[in-house]
């Protein structure tokens, strides 16, 4: 089984910093509302161009970044998303000056509107420790792989924590599926992944018949023992992977194509079975 100086400066820093953090959601609550006055007439246009489809999309999107922000929504990285969104934004207004002028009064307003919502979701900074403390449980468990692997970390997102070595790639995740919440596999080819369950089946450990078909993520406390675990099989069995050994690759490939086959015999066996109970219970009415 897997392991289940003086003290009323700072006063007052405190309260104006708590006073512009209060002033910038009320603007951008604002801001969200007048995008979300737009959407109406935005999407009764959206098929008259591909533009108008473009601009549509984009700013009810941008609305929900608005709204996210609001929510304390801290699966986002907001500083990275609004610079891409802000980049999009500069493309239309750089197309829109294409536009007969008629059609550039249209959005002239909307686009200031939403550069404006764009520059206040990008103050918003994502929490250090990650959405429910997932940056803070992986780097903790993960941490040797930099100081015994020499693996660095080349990306961090809310719900994402990249590690590579230059040879060797992993990649955890926040989400549900067990399987996708820690891929691995060669840094110079990111279509071959590997699974814990390859890790555990290449080295006849039957754990990786009982792994769970969707995680619990809702607390830190959910979250905690997945990634402990996943953590524990590495250093049990992957320094194999984790320093490259010559062939552990195809080792690896063909431990996975061995799995996918004994997964496939018994679902064929499985519903196999029940084909052949259905088709004796069809004889007999």
């Amino acid at each position: 089984m897997w392991a289940h100086g003086g003290t009323a400066p700072a006063a007052t820093t405190t309260r104006e910093r708590s006073n512009g953090v209060q002033e910038m959601s009320t603007t951008l609550k604002e801001l969200v509302e007048q995008l979300e006055a737009r959407l109406p007439h935005l999407e009764r246009d959206r098929f008259s161009s591909v533009f108008a489809n473009d601009v549509f999309e984009a700013v009810d999107y941008w609305r929900n970044l608005g709204r996210y922000v609001l929510e304390n929504n801290t699966k986002v990285n907001y500083p990275e998303r609004a610079q891409d969104e802000l980049e999009l934004l500069s493309k239309f207004q750089a197309l829109l000056q294409e536009k007969f002028p008629e059609e550039r009064q249209k959005y002239v307003s909307l686009f200031s509107t939403s550069e404006e919502l764009l520059q206040s979701v990008g103050m918003a900074q994502p929490r250090e420790e990650g959405h429910r403390g997932f940056l803070k449980i992986t780097g903790k468990h993960f941490q040797f792989l930099l100081s015994a692997y020499n693996f660095s970390v080349v990306d961090t997102q809310p719900t994402q924590l990249c590690f590579t070595s230059g040879a060797v790639y992993l990649e955890l995740g926040f989400i549900e599926n067990p399987s996708l919440s820690c891929v691995f596999g060669p840094a110079t080819d990111r279509q071959q992944i590997f699974w814990i369950h390859d890790l555990l089946f290449m080295n006849g450990d039957q754990r990786y018949k009982d792994l769970p078909q969707k995680l619990s993520l809702d607390t830190e406390v959910d979250i905690e023992p997945w990634f402990g675990f996943v953590a524990g099989v590495f250093k049990q069995y992957g320094h194999p992977v984790l320093s490259n050994e010559p062939g552990i690759l195809g080792r690896l490939s063909k431990a996975q194509a061995e799995r996918d086959d004994e997964y496939a015999r018994e679902m064929d066996h499985k519903f196999g079975v029940e084909k052949q109970k259905t088709a004796r219970h069809s004889v007999r009415e």
